[in-house]
């Protein structure tokens, strides 16, 4: 029987793990950020900013592409020169989306923990639970990680309670 090199070893990825607590101090959540390129921060760049929530780091952006296109326009570039300008900015945004979304998790109180290998974001996740188990004697999760429709349900009715009694 022979087996694929692939199989024997498969390919890792590298996660940085961040972890968030709640009063009690137990883990709330847990984030894995893949390091390195980011696909989607390439393709989607302004957009990619909004949806993490980075609001100020987008609208840098947005000032900076606004410049960027002022300047084009001012016809003191060549067109190959614009678009290589162009894909270095993205580029540039690409390799370093993670490192800032990271910095600005911890920024939202999550604590950055260490690094985890994985061949996908799930074998990760269950790579880094186990290496917790392994390093803290009394780990505690809080229920949105041991019971999230639970938590939802709690959450919900949490929302429906009213802000002030008579």
């Amino acid at each position: 029987m022979e087996r694929n090199v692939e199989e024997i070893f498969p390919s890792m990825k590298l996660y940085n793990a961040l972890i968030k607590k709640n009063k009690e101090g137990k883990i709330e959540d847990i984030i894995l950020l893949k390091e390195g390129f980011s696909c989607a921060a390439f393709i989607f760049s302004s957009f990619w900013f909004l949806y993490n929530k980075m609001w100020k780091e987008s609208l840098v952006l947005m000032a900076t592409s606004i410049f960027f296109t002022a300047f084009c326009a001012s016809g003191s570039l060549s067109g190959f020169d614009e678009t290589m300008l162009e894909i270095a900015l993205l580029l540039i945004i690409a390799l370093n989306a993670n490192f800032w979304l990271a910095e600005d998790l911890k920024k939202r109180g999550y604590e950055f923990v260490g690094l985890v290998f994985g061949s996908d974001r799930v074998n990760a996740k269950m790579r880094f639970i186990k290496s917790l188990e392994g390093e803290l004697d009394e780990i505690e999760f809080d229920d949105a990680i041991m019971n999230p429709k639970l938590h939802r349900k709690m959450m919900k009715l949490k929302k429906q309670e009213p802000y002030f009694t008579v």
